[in-house]
């Protein structure tokens, strides 16, 4: 019987993953023929990562992963379990490690501090387990992740005597204990009985009791009496109210006094919206979207105070991290409610080990290349300097009938080898090999750019791959902006948008966000910068560089020959990037220049001005000590730039897909049925997931769901339909 053969267009993480699961076993490389087609010389989309001619690791922008990515680490451990002897990661715990410092930055009259915070570990191991909460048990976790921070906090005080009226509410609400009653001998009815009959309630205490109480219902509240729910929210509300009477009435902002008032409010909100609008009514967390309420008025309409939401750096470490921000501008954020509920839901109540897993080296070597031998050795075909051009439709406009893609450049003898070896570490470059190429000192010499939107270097050769004799099945896997209409240039999907409506839809409802990353290496420590807390993945720090992770580790990996000159510490900062600039037709030459300028004046302001909310020695807010950037070329003052790593990912491929309110709906899954055309599969992040947000795991879900429904295997997709899934859905496996 013949294979069946699948073109997967683009290989980041969700082409990757699709490849994966049609060539993950013996039988299923029997059934399938797989190529991908890739533009440029290396895989991984914004995950890429490339060595620089001395070797130093360079990303497309600052990547964690989370500890409720199960699928990605799943399959990274899967991979990892073939590795060669002589591998410098010999196991998927060597190339990523825990991150628990996750320290939150707080603005207050111009003047910045960091909060810190260390998530707690557990014993779970992400990627094995599967999903087992129901919605009630993460909602008892997130209480029960409140109180422990809190206790950690020590920040106890009497709570009848910051609210006076709170003993008779609480005598009231503890009553319900009693009257309606929790399993018997549960420590939260010990405690409930307890406190009722006291004459003073701790703070502490009461959020104690709100814990055990949760916990007491078990998996599902609704087998007890439905005042349960509503009993447990009192008393964080009541908490609330006393906490602002009482500490919080005098405390200055920017203090911790301060920063928990805004968690107390938020976590109130949100954990009564969770069971008043998805709980109650047993409604998926996509359904808050259909109406276009974005998150933030969600947390209003439970109670939040309007103030707290519009200013609390607690709230923007949710919208940085996720690049919620309508056109890279931070003055306009927006973020679907339901997604947000959902994502916010999974990262902090349905982490495995850790919250946060950072890599080691390079994410190319680390994660891609591992998983590219892999696929090498299931069969799996690679077309590396092949860029898609146009999708052209059947007659009936019902199929994918010719593939129109541009060869970039012309191998000079047999396949393009793309990774070579750094320190026993699989490496790719961050240019091509040049003496690969026909032609190439010439296409060097001529600035090339490849992976560019802007590239003018003209193709060697237009190819038509035909449905039937080159392809099957077809895994559209590119990132969106590369077949959005942004100018009145002709795109790659025209002949789709104008044949299917739920299509045009999907690509023209749903934003992309262009985004900005560095990477500073320093010839002094993180501590002589000026930052005495522990090694940090810190976030809603200054915009726009307001995310920051030290990445030291890394330069264990780079090969700096001599110690004398290896820096001392080494720095990722992304954020969003306001500008039009990804708008631009490919034919407007002088973008990637503008581009460059703009960002490297944003980047020299930034740390003039606002590096000082982490690195206060080496700036003092009026200017930044550029003596502590290496640059072997000894360039003075801001110049020295010139030898770090600057990155303005605004190319349409590059920026990342936003879920603002409104958009929901028009995501579209990977089964043709979705959008009308037979032999089309999509995948990516922009494609409906669990997480509905531009994330690795949401990539490689999509990729698995491409693969499912091409093969028709019952592939498990843990939390592919969590946004989607009724609370009375969620069973404990």
């Amino acid at each position: 019987m013949a294979k069946q053969k699948i073109a997967i267009l683009g290989g980041g993480i969700s082409g990757l993953s699709a490849a994966y699961q049609l060539s993950r076993t013996p039988a299923l490389q029997a059934r399938f023929d797989i190529t991908v087609y890739q533009m440029g010389w290396r895989l991984g989309g914004k995950i890429a990562s490339g060595r620089d001619a001395s070797g130093r690791n360079l990303e497309h922008g600052l990547h964690v992963w989370f500890g409720c990515y199960d699928n990605a680490f799943r399959m990274l451990q899967e991979v990892y379990s073939s590795q060669p002897q002589n591998a410098t990661f010999k196991a998927w715990t060597d190339a990523l490690k825990p991150q628990p410092f996750t320290p939150i930055g707080v603005e207050t009259d111009g003047n910045w501090s960091y909060w810190p915070i260390t998530w707690p570990s557990n014993p779970e191991v992400p990627g094995q387990g599967g999903l087992q909460l129901t919605l009630w048990e993460m909602i008892t976790r997130l209480v029960a992740m409140l109180r422990q921070t809190l206790k950690d906090l020590g920040l106890d005080f009497p709570v009848t005597t910051a609210l006076p009226e709170a003993h008779g509410l609480l005598q009231g609400i503890f009553g319900l204990a009693a009257r309606f009653g929790l399993p018997v001998g549960s420590p939260g009815r010990a405690l409930a009985d307890e406190l009722a009959a006291a004459g003073a309630h701790s703070f502490l205490d009461v959020l104690k009791a709100t814990q055990l109480w949760a916990e007491a219902l078990g998996a599902d509240p609704t087998r007890h009496a439905p005042q349960h729910p509503d009993a447990i929210v009192d008393l964080l509300g009541l908490l609330n109210d006393a906490f602002k009477a009482g500490p919080a009435a005098t405390a200055a902002p920017g203090t911790t006094v301060h920063v928990v008032r805004d968690m107390l409010d938020i976590a109130q909100a949100f954990i009564k919206g969770m069971i008043d609008d998805v709980l109650k009514p047993d409604q998926p967390f996509e359904a808050l979207d259909a109406g276009g309420l974005e998150f933030r008025a969600w947390l209003v309409k439970h109670g939040a105070d309007p103030g707290i939401v519009d200013e609390s750096s607690i709230i923007r470490a949710l919208y940085d991290t996720a690049f919620q921000y309508l056109d890279g501008d931070p003055a306009h954020p927006s973020y679907a409610a339901g997604t947000a509920v959902g994502v916010l839901t999974r990262l902090v109540a349905t982490y495995k080990g850790d919250m946060l897993w950072e890599v080691q080296s390079g994410m190319g070597e680390a994660v891609i290349a591992p998983l590219y031998r892999r696929l090498l050795g299931a069969g799996v075909k690679f077309r590396f300097f092949h860029k898609v051009r146009k999708l052209e439709l059947s007659a009936d406009k019902k199929q994918i009938a010719k593939i129109h893609i541009d060869r970039q450049a012309d191998v000079v003898a047999g396949d393009y080898r793309p990774t070579f070896n750094v320190g026993g570490l699989e490496c790719w470059g961050s240019e091509p090999d040049w003496t690969q190429l026909v032609n190439g000192a010439q296409l060097k010499a001529a600035g090339a750019n490849f992976e560019s939107h802007w590239n003018t270097t003209a193709a060697t050769a237009q190819i038509a791959l035909q449905q039937g004799a080159d392809y099957d099945s077809v895994v559209l896997a590119i990132s969106m902006g590369a077949y959005k209409p942004l100018n009145a240039e002709a795109g790659m999907c025209d002949e789709l948008i104008a044949a299917s409506s739920a299509f045009d839809q999907f690509v023209n409802k749903i934003p992309i966000v262009p985004t900005l990353s560095l990477q500073l290496w320093c010839d002094v420590t993180t501590a002589v910068l000026g930052w005495d807390m522990g090694k940090p993945a810190a976030v809603a720090g200054p915009e726009p560089l307001s995310v920051w992770a030290d990445m030291s580790q890394v330069l264990d990996f780079e090969p700096w020959q001599n110690v004398a000159t290896k820096p001392k510490s080494l720095h990722y900062l992304c954020g969003t990037f306001a500008t039009p600039l990804f708008k631009q037709p490919s034919t407007n030459a002088t973008v990637p220049a503008q581009a460059a300028a703009a960002l490297k004046q944003a980047v020299v302001d930034w740390l003039e001005h606002s590096s000082n909310a982490a690195w206060d020695v080496a700036c003092d807010g009026k200017s930044f000590r550029w003596e502590m950037l290496i640059d072997p070329a000894g360039r003075a003052g801001n110049n020295r730039l010139d030898a770090q790593y600057l990155r303005a990912n605004i190319g349409p491929t590059d920026c990342c897909v936003g879920s603002p309110a409104g958009t929901t709906q028009f995501r579209l899954g990977p089964d043709p049925g979705d959008h009308g055309f037979a032999n089309l599969f999509l995948a990516g992040e922009a494609a409906r997931s669990g997480c509905n947000t531009s994330a690795v795991e949401g990539a490689v879900m999509t990729g698995m769901a491409a693969a499912r429904a091409i093969s028709g295997d019952p592939i498990e997709i843990v939390g592919y339909d969590f946004l989607t899934t009724r609370p009375s859905e969620f069973i404990q496996e």
